[in-house]
């Protein structure tokens, strides 16, 4: 039925869910499932997820990514999930900076949307989870901040972009909000747990239709 593309960082690849090995590993072992029960559905689930990779990372290897993993002799659809900006987001303060400026942060989402744009199929994009304040803005030993305010910044150039380019938005911090959201963090407050996956896993196949 569909090869499923999941890009994004850390989270995306499952850091710290001992249970399920994060939301899309939880999809496809779902979906999976679903093939072999049925032989008339078809579902790749690809977990492209790279700890600490920033929207500057996801720009240089988009494209080669997608098209190792595609079939050229027959016609597929093609579903792309993106969650970025945790790593964007995070203020490094010995250089007064984000990791990438909210500027650029929209510029490379917007030039990869426009890539994937090109091989058809649906286009879906998550907003960043919300931290926890007390561990992740002043980690021990860390050079780097992390506060809610730069989270909703972002996130706000997301549900933008999402509206202008017309694809999917997934609302994931609304989805933690709607808990006891600290409960669903590990103890560096800012990776989801195994239950935070399972939140941001349940709200992607709410959206996806399955």
């Amino acid at each position: 039925m569909a090869k499923i593309f999941c890009f994004g960082d850390s989270i995306t690849y499952g850091a710290w869910d001992m249970t399920g090995g994060g939301w899309a590993t939880r999809l496809r072992v779902l979906l999976d499932a679903q093939q072999a029960a049925d032989p008339n559905l078809y579902f790749l689930t690809y977990n492209i997820g790279v700890c600490g990779e920033t929207t500057a990372g996801l720009v240089s290897r988009f494209l080669p990514d997608v098209q190792a993993r595609l079939n050229s002799a027959k016609q597929e659809e093609l579903i792309f999930i993106f969650a970025y900006g945790t790593n964007d987001a995070c203020f490094t303060p010995s250089q007064n900076r984000f990791r990438v400026e909210i500027d650029d942060f929209e510029k490379n989402l917007e030039s990869v949307i426009g890539q994937a744009k090109k091989f058809g199929g649906k286009i879906f994009i998550l907003n960043i989870s919300p931290v926890d304040e007390s561990q992740a803005s002043h980690p021990e030993n860390k050079d780097n901040s992390r506060f809610n305010k730069y989270v909703d910044s972002y996130n706000d150039r997301i549900k933008a972009l999402a509206a202008r380019e017309d694809i999917q938005f997934i609302d994931i911090n609304a989805a933690f909000r709607g808990h006891d959201y600290l409960s669903l963090l590990c103890e560096d407050g800012l990776h989801p747990n195994d239950s935070g996956h399972e939140v941001i896993f349940r709200e992607v196949l709410k959206n996806l239709g399955f």
